[in-house]
Order: structure tokens, then sequence, then C-alpha cells
């Protein structure tokens, strides 16, 4: 039964379209800058939990797609 479950994953991931850079940067590229700014405008008021991978999703997103 697990073999038959793999078997039609794997075929419905194999029709499954590839994105490619351009396209997840490009959807990336707007609500990162808000991210970006909304951290910045609010430095005291954003907490510690939220800030630090907010910072992070910023951070990698503008290294891989560039800034």
């Amino acid at each position: 039964m697990r073999i038959l479950a793999v078997l039609a994953l794997t075929g419905a991931t194999g029709c499954s379209v590839i994105a490619t850079d351009e396209a997840m940067c490009g959807a990336l590229r707007v609500p990162v800058t808000e991210l970006r700014a909304g951290l910045e405008s609010n430095l005291e008021a954003t907490p510690d939990a939220v800030g630090e991978p907010a910072t992070d999703v910023v951070i990698i997103t503008e290294a891989g797609c560039g800034k």
C-alpha cells in the first residue's frame, strides 16, 4: 500500500510547474519591501519574537534575489 501511495504522489508532483527564480523573486519583492518598511518604522514597538524572524526573512530574500 505504501508503494502505491508513493507512486501516486510521484506521478502527481511530476506534473507540477517549477517556479523560476525570477517568478519567486518578483512575487516576493513587494511583500518583503513592505515588511522591511514596517520593521524600520516600528523598531521600538516590534517585539523581538517578531522582529528577529522577520528580519531574517528580509535578509535572506534580499540576498537571494538581490536588492
